[in-house]
């Protein structure tokens, strides 16, 4: 079954994460959280009925509790959206590197600001060096995320029309040359 993104509120109405419409579907049923939209075109089927599937829920939480992803591994790489931040190439997963913009053996930390997204060839060219003493400027500096902006990069390939209309009522622009075809 595909997933569809749903956007989920904080209870300031500030947008805060990206869920499932599945999962939202759910919390919808255990009352623990209000449906502000649902989908026109999507619906959850059963046996004996189809109910309309969440666009937009609101959840009763603050956004402090959403603030501050850890970086992970996988979150730099969908931070940078798998892109190599001296190159600029497209790296699939197993191909993809952490690389500290400041290396560990001169004092660098794993810190969103001192990591990024690196090809193999890279990394290796680029060694124990800053980049500017490699000449590997930085294609782009590294910025800590927000859990929305690390939520939005993971659901970038199954965004749809619907949904980024209702990103756009929240005050949210997403960038559409960004997006895959299908979703614009």
């Amino acid at each position: 079954m595909k997933l569809h993104p749903v956007l989920v509120l904080d209870r300031t109405y500030t947008p805060v994460s990206i869920f499932s419409h599945k999962k939202a579907f759910i919390l919808d049923l255990l009352n623990k959280c209000e449906v502000l939209q649902y989908y026109k075109s999507i619906k959850l089927s059963s046996p004996t009925m189809d109910y309309p599937a969440p666009l937009v829920i609101r959840i009763p939480v603050l956004l402090r509790h959403w603030q501050s992803p850890t970086p992970t591994r996988r979150a730099v790489f969908i931070r940078d959206n798998f892109t190599c931040a001296y190159c600029g190439k497209i790296v699939k997963d197993n191909n993809a590197t952490i690389d500290h913009v400041l290396p560990k053996s001169r004092g660098g930390t794993w810190s969103w600001t001192n990591l990024v997204t690196c090809c193999n060839e890279c990394n290796q060219k680029k060694g124990n060096k800053l980049p500017k003493e490699a000449g590997m400027p930085l294609l782009y500096k590294p910025k800590r995320p927000s859990g929305f902006q690390i939520a939005l990069n993971r659901w970038r390939k199954k965004l749809n029309r619907e949904f980024l209309e209702a990103l756009s009522l929240y005050g949210m622009i997403v960038d559409k040359k960004k997006l895959p075809e299908g979703s614009r």
